[in-house]
């Protein structure tokens, strides 16, 4: 642990030239970030997830990545006392997690994808565990999918990444969308993604017992999100929520749209052919005209890129024109080893809790290129003008994991706490208004 902290400062302080407690200015902002602190003592730190539902805790997913040998963890870390906890050590490979208060299953839950592409972990699932260091209504994580591996053929099973809560068939319970991906490094094996959604039980949510799955549609695989508010669920729960999706596909190399409903049916639109293997997709109004659009990232060895889609019109109707912005490039892994991509996620932030007027900041992970790097908008009140500024924030000397984005001490600006993979430690940083002593790297 002393020797990853000491790398970790060595690493920094020649990004800034003067060391770890120097602050970075941000170009074309009145902001700063600082360094903060490392979290430390948390191998494999992946995902990282904050919510209100849990005040000063933060949810991190840790995985190993030994076939057959690699140690997997859900933690809940006591950002105040520095300290952490496991909430499950039986599901292998956690990725994502969703937070949910006491109104879907009775308590504090947190429900987490699992399993992934590396050989011994493609079986996964979406688990559900209690969110607490001592669990009183569930005191071991359940799994609430069928594993689906094939016999005789090693690594043929399904894997997840995240679990989004929607009421699907309007029966007052909120179902889980999720989508999923069969692919290993065998060649014989299937590689396919499928979009699904898993129906809430009646009763015995929580029994055991897989819930029922039913099909959306093919191609989403590891990432996908829905747009915010999905219209067309009536006030008494008796009508089919109609969905809107993303999905940036890293198996078929593209960007996808899904809308539709279980009363309706569903249709897919191929927005983008020419990605490349994605990763991230989101939504968000980029361009800070009111209306949502999709960044998405692709991932690739070198020359990675964050991407956003706009339209005007319905994009449910195929004659509705789509506009491609190239918003960054040139993201690439530190080494040109199989396996290795950049970028990881693209998020879209406000750098002030209590200003979000013009358009937002968009924090980029370099995944595998073991840095960190914000886009500014260069013109931030002009809706037509797409144009960002790419800046490098640090060299972490590790795989970037999923980020946690929020301002956990109340001052009104907020912070990033970002997984450092191979160093085992959360990395803390924070915001604020721009000071004298800024820096510029």
């Amino acid at each position: 642990m002393v020797s990853a902290h000491i790398r970790f400062v060595l690493l920094f302080s020649t990004l800034v030239g003067r060391g770890v407690g120097e602050t970075v200015n941000i170009v074309n902002t009145n902001y700063e970030l600082s360094w903060v602190r490392n979290l430390t003592g948390l191998d494999h730190a992946g995902y990282a997830f904050i919510s209100d539902v849990l005040p000063g805790k933060l949810v991190l997913t840790q995985f190993g990545a030994a076939p057959f040998f690699g140690k997997s963890l859900v933690s809940l870390v006591d950002l105040a006392a520095e300290s952490h906890a496991p909430l499950a050590t039986n599901i292998d490979w956690p990725n994502e997690a969703t937070i949910v208060d006491e109104t879907v299953f009775g308590f504090k839950a947190v429900i987490v994808g699992a399993g992934f592409l590396v050989p011994s972990h493609t079986t996964g699932g979406i688990w559900v565990m209690e969110a607490s260091e001592e669990p009183v209504h569930l005191t071991e994580p359940v799994k609430i999918t069928k594993d689906m591996n094939k016999p005789f053929r090693p690594d043929s099973g399904w894997f997840y990444h995240k679990a989004s809560l929607v009421d699907m068939n309007g029966d007052g319970l909120l179902d889980i969308v999720t989508s999923r991906a069969e692919f290993s490094v065998e060649s014989w094996n299937d590689k396919r993604g499928k979009f699904v959604w898993l129906e809430q039980p009646k009763a015995d949510a929580l029994s055991g017992q897989p819930w029922a799955e039913h099909e959306i549609a093919d191609g989403p695989d590891f990432i996908f999100s829905l747009k915010p508010a999905a219209a067309g669920l009536s006030s008494d729960g008796t009508q089919a929520t109609q969905i809107e999706a993303c999905a940036a596909e890293f198996i078929a190399k593209r960007v996808q749209f899904i809308s539709g409903s279980e009363a309706t049916g569903y249709k897919s639109r191929v927005v983008d052919d020419q990605s490349g293997p994605g990763f991230g997709c989101m939504w968000s109004d980029l361009n800070g005209d009111g209306k949502l659009d999709i960044i998405a990232t692709n991932h690739l060895n070198q020359n990675g890129s964050v991407y956003a889609y706009s339209w005007d019109g319905d994009l449910k109707d195929e004659a509705t024109q789509i506009h491609k912005h190239v918003l960054a490039t040139g993201f690439s892994a530190a080494t040109t080893s199989a396996g290795q991509a950049s970028p990881g996620d693209a998020i879209p932030f406000f750098i002030s809790t209590k200003d979000h007027q013009g358009k937002p900041c968009i924090f980029v992970s370099g995944d595998n290129g073991n840095d960190i790097y914000i886009l500014v908008p260069m013109a931030p009140t002009d809706p037509n003008d797409w144009t960002y500024a790419k800046q490098r924030l640090a060299f972490l000397g590790a795989d970037v994991g999923r980020i946690a984005i929020a301002d956990t001490d109340g001052d009104g600006y907020n912070e990033l706490f970002i997984p450092a993979y191979d160093l085992g430690m959360l990395v803390h940083y924070k915001f604020g208004p721009k000071s004298f002593h800024t820096v510029v790297v």
